[in-house]
């Protein structure tokens, strides 16, 4: 079974009536492309890439962190409802993934409670920050607590890219931005204390983990000859990484052996990023490929992994 853990949906029809409803500044879809909210069709490009099942989460854009927190919470429940919709009418080829509203911990908890226990979703989409706060902000504990005791683990994707004033051109802010937000994340999460304080929880992150694969020596470095680094944890950041995974959104087989081979056969989950244009669609036929590859690891990286992370064992 080939999995894409990495697969957004964008919730129009619902976000419409929010709008109106509202007020509030909801992303609208300006592209022409129907697989963002069309099972069928997405289903068929599924088919012809050889994907059996999508984890759906929302585009990074539709988080609306900015939006007031009872528009927000109700913006986080109309998308989750459309991706169950989508799930309970393809059971066979979807599963859930939470957006919630994280401008407000205690709500986004409240939320996750309900998409775990009344619609089946078994992991969280966030973003990188929640309107420039880092995710070690206090005011997210609530969340974590509650993301901890369900056990879900937690997807995080980049937004509201750090630097983007200095990014504007070339696409940078994509392509250079993503992965330097991820790290940005992942630095907050782990120097923090998030992982040190919450010990069951379990990240994912977008685009290969950033740049964290490359530098996660220097990190330990920083731990070992500066105090401030050691401030909220008792241990290198590398022994951090056992409750961390990565999809294998790289662009790159060097690049992608690399991140397998430092992170581990059993971290790194086959993602696509659909259906966006910076998305990889090609990396089935190169996983399958790679000599630096038992044909285990193989099995582990396309969707072993992820159904054991998101609880798919059973299909």
């Amino acid at each position: 079974m080939i999995i894409d853990m990495h697969a957004h949906v964008f919730a129009e029809a619902a976000l419409r009536k929010l709008r109106k409803l509202y007020g509030v500044n909801v992303p609208r879809l300006t592209l022409n492309q129907p697989e963002f909210y069309e099972a069928g069709r997405r289903i068929a490009m599924m088919e012809e890439r050889g994907v059996d099942v999508q984890v759906l989460s929302v585009t990074p854009g539709n988080f609306c962190y900015t939006a007031p927190p009872e528009a927000g919470a109700a913006i986080s429940r109309a998308q989750n409802d459309v991706i169950h919709g989508m799930v309970t009418d393809n059971p066979d080829r979807f599963i859930g993934s939470a957006t919630v509203p994280l401008q407000d911990a205690e709500a986004a908890g409240q939320e996750l409670d309900r998409a775990v226990k009344d619609l089946g979703f078994t992991s969280v989409e966030i973003g990188t920050n929640v309107n420039g706060t880092n995710l070690d902000s206090p005011a997210l504990e609530p969340f974590y607590d509650k993301a901890e005791a369900l056990g879900v683990p937690i997807i995080v994707h980049p937004v509201n890219n750090a630097g983007a004033d200095r990014m504007t051109r070339y696409y940078l802010g994509n392509t250079v931005g993503n992965p330097m937000e991820t790290t940005l994340a992942i630095g907050s999460i782990i120097f923090g204390g998030v992982i040190e304080r919450h010990k069951g929880l379990r990240f994912c992150w977008a685009h290969g983990g950033g740049f964290l694969p490359y530098q996660i020596g220097r990190l330990d470095h920083g731990y070992r000859v500066r105090e401030e680094a050691r401030a909220n944890i008792r241990k290198p950041p590398s022994e951090y990484l056992d409750v961390m995974y990565y999809d294998t959104i790289t662009h790159d087989e060097p690049a992608l052996s690399f991140l397998i081979k430092r992170m581990g056969a059993d971290r790194v989950l086959y993602g696509t990023d659909f259906p966006w244009d910076m998305g990889e669609y090609d990396s089935i036929p190169m996983i399958n490929g790679m000599s630096s590859l038992s044909d285990e690891d193989k099995a582990r990286v396309l969707g072993e992994n992820s159904a054991r992370l998101f609880k798919l064992d059973g299909r």
